[in-house]
């Protein structure tokens, strides 16, 4: 019984921990920084890094990479979604998000969704583009 109290308050603290970890890393916009470290998110949170690594594994189940990248990458999907991105480079909205390449996105984004982030990019802007002739067409 007191070994599933104590379980029970572990897990309680891992996600209060990565709750605030989401917090910070949003408000500070700290996935911009393509160095920015799960030492330097630790310290933040007034933790060490192998606590946090525990917390990001229970709470996340996954690894560093993979839990700021979630972050980059929706980040760039936000961007694209902008009117005045839709003729930047992908490499460029790749280093504006915090990828450290755009092979680094493109591998995000192939995990994730099974698409490359130029085919999201020409599909979305397709779809933009007939969205925005299908909402003209209505209001002639």
């Amino acid at each position: 019984m007191r070994a599933k109290r104590r379980e029970k308050r572990r897990n309680d603290k891992y996600r209060e921990l990565m709750a605030q970890a989401d917090e910070i890393i949003c408000r500070k916009k700290l996935y911009l920084d393509r160095n920015f470290t799960k030492e330097d998110l630790a310290v933040q949170l007034g933790t060490n890094r192998t606590y946090l690594g525990a917390a990001m594994s229970f709470c996340r189940r996954g690894k560093w990479c993979d839990y700021i990248n979630s972050f980059r990458l929706k980040c760039f999907m936000e961007e694209v979604c902008l009117k005045d991105t839709r003729h930047v480079r992908v490499s460029e909205l790749a280093e504006r998000c915090g990828f450290g390449s755009y092979h680094a996105l493109n591998d995000s984004i192939k995990k994730k969704y099974g698409i490359t982030a130029a085919a999201y990019k020409k599909n979305l802007s397709t779809s933009l583009r007939a969205e925005g002739r299908a909402n003209t067409a209505t209001l002639s």
